[in-house]
């Protein structure tokens, strides 16, 4: 499926309902952008498809060992949390990058919390 579409004033492109319907991309819907510098495109990728309620958060996390992402996985997926994404890089430390849906600000919290013996930075 294709479409042309432009970039309005603010910098946004509405995605054609004939588009969004058959992918199930509700209001709210958050996703992922993907660049490819080299190749000059943007891909959106739909994190979940017509939710929306609720808040994505990117959560940066410092592991000493990749053992530890294990813990982590652990403690969202026994909390009720949804990891959207994961990516990590390993320098003096792994440092990963988990997208996680939140139903409300009190999980978040609820996730600071569960997560706090490790160093964590959260985006929204």
């Amino acid at each position: 499926m294709r479409s042309i579409v432009k970039i309005d004033s603010k910098g946004r492109v509405t995605i054609p309902q004939h588009i969004r319907e058959p992918l199930g991309i509700g209001l709210g819907t958050y996703f992922e952008i993907i660049v490819d510098s080299e190749k000059k495109q943007i891909v959106l990728k739909p994190l979940f498809k017509g939710r929306g309620e609720g808040i994505a958060v990117e959560v940066i996390i410092k592991l000493k060992e990749i053992k530890d992402l294990q813990e982590v996985i652990t403690i969202c997926s026994e909390g009720g949390y949804e990891i959207i994404s994961l990516n990590c890089l390993y320098g003096e430390v792994y440092e990963c990058a988990l997208t996680i849906y939140a139903i409300d600000e009190v999980q978040i919290s609820r996730l600071k919390e569960l997560l706090s013996k490790y160093e964590i930075t959260m985006r929204f």
